[in-house]
């Protein structure tokens, strides 16, 4: 089903909770709740998925589970790092090195539509701040292009 939105289905926000194992040392990792609101442009349906994960140092990792699996259980969370579970639907990887961050995600094809939630291939992420219209108003339109 070809559109003029191409791969454009969904618009989605995600809010990423950490939680710390040892709260006087938060960098030794924990475990991560990340909360996914979003649109399904197709039928104008707003939805929420809940997700869950482990976080360490230089890395964050969450994915969706099938419904058999216990996300409170360690083993399972454990289960994100190998390469082929049956029990991870959709699994998303930030790296952080080398002063850059890395983003990746992994979508079982048997239980997604692969048109629509589509992998994505290790790619580094950019960083992007723009000026809000107030700041330019502020700072001058001239300011900008400099």
């Amino acid at each position: 089903m070809e559109s003029s939105f191409q791969r454009f289905w969904k618009c989605e926000n995600t809010s990423i909770k950490l939680i710390p194992i040892d709260e006087s040392d938060p960098r030794q990792g924990g475990r991560v709740e990340a909360r996914i609101s979003g649109l399904d442009v197709r039928t104008l349906m707003p939805y929420s998925k809940l997700m869950h994960g482990v976080y360490g140092e230089d890395f964050i990792t969450f994915g969706q589970f099938s419904a058999d699996a216990s996300h409170e259980n360690d083993e399972t969370l454990l289960k994100l790092f190998e390469e082929t579970d049956e029990q991870i639907l959709d699994k998303h990887t930030f790296k952080f090195e080398n002063n850059q961050v890395t983003y990746k995600r992994e979508v079982n094809a048997e239980h997604h539509d692969a048109e629509i939630e589509h992998a994505i291939e290790e790619t580094i992420l950019a960083p992007n701040v723009e000026q809000s219209w107030s700041e330019s108003l502020f700072y001058g339109v001239g300011n900008k292009n400099m």
